[in-house]
């Protein structure tokens, strides 16, 4: 079959979407014809075609690859350029596609499922539509949308995305519970397929490592967030509980990655003159294992409200990894119940100002069962949350819509 996959980030970027998806195109284009209608990666200093649309291949895959400005994406006005530039010109790139016989998109941005399904329904071709993220839900929750006509507009897209498709990809059971609650009841069109981590790629390893050699780790009780420093995680909570826990010289708080959020983080920590938190950029693919497992205990945090709009893709590389967590986060998220299912971390309330502080101080009086926490997050891992396991249940998918 020749599939056609529509969303903004793709390979070589660095967010985990993109990543993603570049994982499991690449592994189906072993036995489809997959192509990517992506946007300009962030590592792309120029975009060297004097045209909107550019071919690229990258191994099998083929990449029609549509022109957006890299304006500053921590401005909200520069994103929605951004947004909305690759929004027109992935319609443009649709029409140098091969003829498709399955169209997925996904919603980066939220109102991409309108493309996808103008050229399934162009083409004839089934239609799935992926949801990573649910709008206009994510907007209002984080309070940056506020405009009534919008809001009902971007509701109005998501609906008729969801009525038209054929399949819908969702990440866990609380997203499904969210579609739901919008009226959306199909259940036979609803596949729940959560994101994942290469196991082989990322496995662990001793937390005296070479990156917290390199950091001045040794000795300390690191508690780790890694990965989008986002609106969505409400991080600030995280430079609250290293100030509660200021005097205790032995726990280190170590945040790894960017995001819109990370300059107000680092304004905030140095406001606070905190000595026990550090800032570090995203570290490479190939390296994963090293830094994730070079944590005591990771943190997942999520904004209350949002449990079902988003589900954190980083708990996947924390199994992976072997190493426990303290989830921040409401109790009927997909990290919860991963929690209570697997026994692998811990969760607290996410606007409970003294639950994570206390829990870090727990974690940290408890090395036996973190240890044991994390071989069971692991077992999990390989068990539940592969990459291979992900995309055998793409490949049964498509299987059902070629049937």
């Amino acid at each position: 079959m020749h599939l056609l996959f529509f969303n903004r980030s793709f390979h070589p970027d660095v967010e985990a979407t993109g990543q993603l998806l570049a994982e499991l195109c690449q592994d189906l284009s072993r036995e489809h014809e997959v192509t990517v209608v992506a946007g300009r990666a962030y590592s792309m200093e120029r975009f060297e075609s004097w045209l909107p649309v550019k071919l690229e291949q990258w191994g099998a895959v083929r990449i029609l690859r549509a022109y957006n400005p890299r304006l500053n994406k921590r401005r909200f006005t520069a994103r929605v350029v951004n947004l909305l530039s690759y929004f027109g010109f992935s319609f443009v790139a649709g029409f140098f596609a091969r003829r498709p016989d399955v169209v997925v998109v996904e919603t980066d941005p939220p109102v991409l499922g309108l493309v996808g399904l103008l050229f399934a329904r162009l083409y004839r071709a089934r239609f799935v539509f992926y949801v990573q993220d649910l709008y206009p839900d994510v907007g209002v929750a984080l309070g940056k949308l506020k405009n009534p006509l919008l809001i009902r507009a971007l509701d109005a897209v998501t609906r008729l995305t969801l009525r038209s498709a054929d399949r819908v990809v969702v990440l866990g059971e609380d997203m499904q519970r969210r579609l739901e609650a919008k009226g959306y009841r199909p259940r036979d069109r609803i596949r729940v397929i959560p994101n994942w981590m290469d196991t082989r790629q990322v496995s662990p390893v001793t937390r005296h490592n070479g990156f917290r050699q390199r950091h001045g780790l040794n000795g300390e009780f690191v508690v780790m967030f890694s990965g989008n420093h986002g609106l969505s995680q409400g991080l600030e909570r995280v430079i609250d509980a290293a100030a509660a826990l200021e005097t205790r010289s032995d726990i280190r708080f170590v945040l790894v990655g960017d995001g819109a959020a990370k300059s107000g983080l680092m304004a905030r920590a140095r406001a606070l003159r905190l000595t026990n938190v550090m800032f570090l950029p995203y570290q490479p693919k190939e390296t994963l294992s090293e830094s994730l497992g070079a944590a005591d205990v990771h943190l997942v945090t999520l904004q209350r409200g949002l449990a079902g709009l988003i589900v954190p893709s980083k708990v996947y590389g924390i199994l992976a990894a072997g190493r426990p967590f303290i989830a921040a986060i409401e109790k009927d998220s997909h990290p919860a119940g991963i929690i209570r299912e697997h026994q692998c971390g811990l969760r607290v309330e996410p606007d409970a100002a003294e639950a994570l502080p206390a829990a870090v101080l727990w974690a940290a009086g408890h090395r036996e069962a973190l240890e044991a926490m994390g071989a069971r997050g692991r077992e999990a891992a390989v068990q539940h949350f592969d990459r291979q396991v992900a995309v055998d249940k793409f490949r049964k998918l498509l299987a059902e819509l070629s049937a």
